[in-house]
């Protein structure tokens, strides 16, 4: 337990000088809301539909900062609601509703564009899968994102975002989702 304690205390720590620090600094936060698909590899067509309804949600919120004028480091949090489990013809309940929680270290590089900017991203991040009672699809691992983003500013403090992701996550069946989303800007 009081290994348990350190590790809160020491995160909290570490979390608070990296806040006060970026603060300082050129920074902003946004909220992101949105639809996500999962993508099933060609061996599972047989359980997967071939339709491209992002009938799923993704909620995210993230915190960046800005190492250089066009490059911005940012820490992204959210929930995507998906499909979860390895898809099995013999078994069509294998796969069932669930969510993964995620939070990622991203690199986001920004193209100025007349119109405001547009960026790709790319990092690494830690994720978690929760599905229904009676699911086998329950664990943590690591796993990537990618995308392509546009800021669209409102006034020089707000902005609209659009933004598409490709998440890959190592569990044991190595699930892909593709996000759709969009949101609020803030610039501190």
């Amino acid at each position: 337990m009081y290994i348990h304690l350190m590790k809160k205390a020491s995160l909290l720590l570490v979390l608070m000088t990296l806040a006060t620090s970026a603060f300082a600094q050129n920074s902003e936060f946004g909220i992101l809301v949105g639809g996500s698909k999962r993508i099933f590899a060609s061996s599972d067509k047989a359980v997967a539909s071939d339709n491209w309804k992002f009938s799923n949600s993704v909620r995210e919120i993230w915190y960046g900062y800005y190492l250089e004028p066009d490059t911005m480091l940012k820490i992204k949090a959210g929930e995507i609601t998906s499909q979860l489990g390895k898809a099995d013809v013999n078994d069509p309940l294998s796969v069932q509703k669930g969510r993964i929680e995620h939070i990622d270290m991203l690199v986001d590089y920004r193209f100025r564009e007349a119109f405001g900017s547009t960026g790709l991203f790319g990092g690494v991040g830690l994720y978690k899968q929760k599905s229904g009672p009676g699911a086998d699809a329950e664990g943590t691992d690591y796993g990537f994102q990618v995308g392509v983003n546009g800021d669209f500013p409102m006034t020089r403090r707000y902005g609209i975002i659009i933004e598409g992701a490709y998440h890959w996550v190592n569990y044991s069946y190595k699930p892909r989702f593709l996000t759709l989303s969009g949101g609020i800007r803030f610039k501190l």
